[in-house]
Order: C-alpha cells, then structure tokens, then sequence
C-alpha cells in the first residue's frame, strides 16, 4: 500500500508559511524535503478549498490564510489537498459465489466507516495553531 504524504506535507507549508513568513516554494520545498512544483499543488489545492489565498503583482505574490490558524482544523486541510479521503479501504475482490466473500465487504465497510467517522472527528478537534505551537515550543 503506498501512503500519502500530502496531509503532512501541506500541514507543514502552514506552519512554515506562520514561522517563516517565506512564500518562495522552493525555501518550502527545501524544509519540506520536496520539490518546488509539489509546494506549488498543495498551495493551490488550500486556496481553492478556501484556506489559503494568493495576492500581489506575478513574482510578487504573497500566501497567507484566509482566517485564524485557530480557525482551520486538521481535517479542513486534509480534505483539501488529499484525492482519497478513505483511510481504509475494503477489498472489494473476493468471491462473491462464497456466502463469506459476499457479506464481508458491507460488514467490514460498515467497521471501517465507523473508524473514519471517528479519526475525522478527531482531526476536527485539532487546529493548525495547536500544531505551529507546538512546533514553536520544540524549536525553541
């Protein structure tokens, strides 16, 4: 299974973006161990799902949060800038001629919903200041 590093990398361009004021991707890409094309994707992923936006005059242009880091949770940035929003996901290739195969992909899915329900509820309770304050104090 291949994990997706977005959520962390995006969340990460926040809390540089708030500690280092910088809007060059490539001084993001270089904390974030990435390349400058993939800073730029996430950024505009947050702008179009409303929580960053872009001003200023072409080689100028400034990023900044559309509201309080206070404001935005975890699970607003993951929804913006992740494709698949499913943490688990059931395998849907199984015999379906077997009364077993047939129930367990609706049985587990049912399981599984419940632990996505829960994780993005706890993500909810996590804001993007709670996570800069936290790096702010182990920096320091």
């Amino acid at each position: 299974m291949k994990y997706s590093h977005r959520l962390s990398d995006a969340v990460h361009v926040l809390v540089y973006l708030d500690i280092h004021g910088s809007n060059s991707s490539s001084a993001i890409a270089d904390s974030v161990n990435s390349n400058p094309s993939l800073i730029r994707r996430l950024v505009a992923a947050m702008v179009k799902a409303g929580i960053l936006e872009r001003s200023g005059p072409r080689g100028e242009i400034t990023i900044r949060l559309t509201r309080p880091a206070s404001e935005v949770s975890l699970r607003d940035i993951y929804h913006a800038v992740e494709d698949h929003l499913e943490f688990l996901n059931v395998d849907q290739e199984v015999n379906h001629s077997d009364p077993l195969g047939r129930c367990m992909p609706d049985v587990l899915g049912r399981s599984y919903d419940q632990v996505q329900e829960a994780a993005e509820k706890a993500m909810a309770q996590i804001s993007l200041q709670s996570i800069i304050d936290q790096v702010k104090n182990e920096i320091n």
